[in-house]
């Protein structure tokens, strides 16, 4: 009978100690997409910001109308 109590003890300790490898992987892994995620989304960001960029350089007077506009627009809402 001691025999047994120790087997499921035992059986018990390498159960636990597996879920715990298990929940350290799992941990890791959405870690790991999480970074990525991350990254791709500063990248897409930087994208985003230097095409708007660009299009200000090509077309400052459309831009400043723009604004322009934009702000009165918002200034109206506001009131």
């Amino acid at each position: 009978m001691h025999q047994a109590y120790n087997l499921a003890g035992e059986a018990a300790h390498e159960t636990a100690s597996q879920l715990k490898s298990r929940a350290r992987e799992t941990a890791d892994t959405v870690k790991t997409r999480a970074h990525d995620g991350m990254e791709k989304g500063k990248q897409r960001a930087h994208d985003v910001a230097e095409r708007a960029e660009n299009q200000i350089k090509a077309h400052p007077l459309v831009s400043v109308g723009c604004a322009f506009a934009a702000g009165w627009l918002i200034a109206k809402i506001l009131k």
